[in-house]
């Protein structure tokens, strides 16, 4: 499955908060960051942000579905 880039949010943290609405609708995700992850999604600003990549066959449904967030 190839993943493309969707969104690069501030945060891993915001990042998640999109995965989550993509994974109600059954889209899969991959976050992309720099940051550690090692105590959770943080919530501080990655110093490349955090990028949020989907299926390419599943880019216009999750463009669709976070059209409030991106």
């Amino acid at each position: 499955m190839d993943f493309i880039f969707l969104h690069r949010f501030p945060s891993r943290m915001e990042a998640e908060m999109a995965g989550e609405i993509l994974k109600q609708a059954e889209i899969p995700y991959v976050i992309q960051s720099e940051d550690i992850g090692i105590f959770g999604p943080g919530s501080s600003p990655a110093p490349m942000g955090a990028r949020l990549m989907v299926p390419q066959d599943d880019l216009p449904d999750a463009k669709i579905l976070l059209s409030g967030l991106i």
